[in-house]
């Protein structure tokens, strides 16, 4: 589970790394801030999943810092819209050049 956390994490800073260049070079970012935004928050809601699983029981124990962030890694799919209005925004932009990412 470790492993798969440091690749997601690796991936997740990757992307927002890459963004972020192209915004610094006054590119559209709108297909790729969406893919962050998505990619990030489903991400993250499975990193969480995996330390409260690690952390067994006392993952759900208020007494450890993981059981409020896995309670508040739901919302991150929610605001700024859902990833559902994510995956519309990256299919429009993939439709709109004929499938090239």
């Amino acid at each position: 589970m470790l492993a798969e956390m440091a690749i997601m994490i690796y991936n997740m800073e990757s992307i927002v790394y890459r963004t972020a260049v192209d915004y610094d070079l006054h590119k559209d970012i709108s297909r790729q801030s969406a893919i962050v935004k998505f990619y990030c928050s489903e991400s993250l809601d499975k990193i969480v999943d995996f330390a409260v699983q690690i952390h067994g029981g006392m993952g759900y124990s208020q007494e450890l810092p993981i059981e409020r962030i896995y309670r508040d890694s739901r919302i991150n799919r929610i605001f700024e819209g859902t990833n559902e209005i994510q995956k519309g925004i990256i299919a429009r932009e993939v439709i709109k050049k004929n499938g090239k990412v």
